[in-house]
């Protein structure tokens, strides 16, 4: 196959987009909610609190039985029942009287307002209020957390901690969420060795399956190493098929580019894959070519492993997100201030793996070490790339860029 057009990136991650549909669904218990990715609204069915309650140990009484009190002259009331949390007052708080309770018991009948232990003076029988209360002091409303009817979380968020809390307290205790993608990951290329092998003089070690599942990991998907392939058209069209039994997408590293042992596109084609892209205007990762048939997703990625990593992270992840379920599924883009100079140019998008850092209350990039394409070690501690334009350089220190965070 001939190397095709490249592709601009901006167009390429919208063909991944519009391509992909999440794998399905599954109903899974709270125990195993976290991190999990809903498939439905989380609503609330009633009040959080569902009664009117005590923030405080104190006493509840009437607001209007406060009137005139102060630290000079108190106003003194009967202590007619004490009650804890769980528990509910058997008589009715009326005019003269007051009830001791603890934090969280329910208001009882016919009070309105309450004071802390410490604001008063108090013994088993009475209590003297030092100041005056208005109506509704100190009194935590039936839903002043959640109301009921209130959506806690939209189809596609990521259930977190708080979350999971809030649907405990609701007694929520299972949810539909999106199934976790399955990803076959393909090496290839005669030099590939396997990282416990002797290295032979000219081979690489498979740093790229490594690395490809790792990435994948942090957006939700599980993988599986679908094995290596040589060299060879038949060879690699046998692994493809086998992964598209197995999984919901493959990813390859190697054998992309307009070399005569670049066999993976033709490979995709002779296992019936319609090629979206081949190839995109990008450094590094340049070398790609991205494939579907039916609901199956392929991603065929550069050998080198700077370049796999960052075209997968710079183009494929909005789509791979939008696969897992999520609803934000597009790069957080933010404007960054370089801290250093940034020399590189050229005719197409570079992107700058790096570190985003906040220093004064501002976003600050510090690029990773050198940028190559087989530079895997500037990915240590990357948290987002910088987006130079095509034509655009070089950078000075100190000169705004836009750029994403991976996570």
């Amino acid at each position: 196959m001939k190397a095709k057009n490249k592709t601009d990136w901006a167009e390429a991650k919208e063909k991944l987009i519009n391509t992909v549909n999440p794998v399905g669904t599954e109903n899974v218990s709270l125990e195993k909610l976290k991190g999990r990715i809903l498939a439905e609204d989380i609503t609330a069915a009633e009040n959080v609190p569902g009664f009117d309650r005590s923030p405080y140990d104190g006493y509840v009484f009437k607001a209007e039985d406060s009137k005139g009190a102060g630290e000079a002259q108190g106003v003194t009331l009967k202590v007619i029942e004490n009650i804890r949390a769980g528990q509910s007052a058997s008589l009715k708080v009326i005019k003269g009287t007051a009830i001791r309770l603890m934090t969280g018991a329910k208001i009882p009948e016919g009070a309105d307002a309450v004071c802390k232990y410490e604001d008063t003076d108090f013994d088993d029988l009475t209590v003297t209020l030092k100041r005056e209360y208005r109506p509704g002091e100190n009194i935590v409303k039936a839903g002043e957390d959640i109301k009921a009817g209130t959506v806690l979380a939209e189809k596609g968020s990521i259930v977190d901690t708080g979350l999971t809390g809030t649907m405990a307290s609701l007694g929520i205790t299972r949810a539909e969420v999106f199934k976790r993608p399955v990803a076959g990951i393909i090496s290839t290329g005669d030099e590939v060795v396997d990282i416990d092998a002797s290295l032979p003089v000219g081979r690489v070690r498979n740093s790229n399956r490594y690395t490809i599942a790792s990435a994948l990991s942090d957006m939700g998907i599980d993988s599986v190493y679908l094995g290596h392939s040589g060299d060879a058209v038949g060879e690699m069209k046998k692994m493809i098929l086998k992964g598209l039994d197995e999984c919901d997408l493959i990813i390859s590293t190697g054998g992309v580019s307009a070399g005569d042992f670049d066999i993976v596109p033709d490979a995709m084609e002779e296992a019936g894959f319609t090629l979206l892209i081949h190839g995109v205007r990008i450094k590094p990762g340049m070398a790609c070519a991205y494939g579907v048939r039916d609901d199956s997703l392929m991603l065929a990625l550069s050998g080198n492993p700077a370049s796999s990593l960052t075209n997968l992270q710079c183009i494929c992840m909005p789509a791979l997100r939008k696969k897992c379920g999520l609803k934000d599924f597009e790069h957080k883009m933010i404007k960054m201030r370089l801290e250093y100079d940034f020399k590189k140019t050229g005719p197409g998008t570079r992107f700058i793996r790096g570190q985003l850092k906040i220093k004064d209350g501002e976003a600050i990039f510090e690029a990773s070490g050198r940028q190559g394409n087989v530079v895997i070690s500037s990915a240590i501690g990357c948290n987002a790339y910088g987006i130079v334009n095509g034509g655009t350089g070089p950078l000075k220190a100190g000169d705004m860029i836009y750029g994403f965070i991976t996570g």
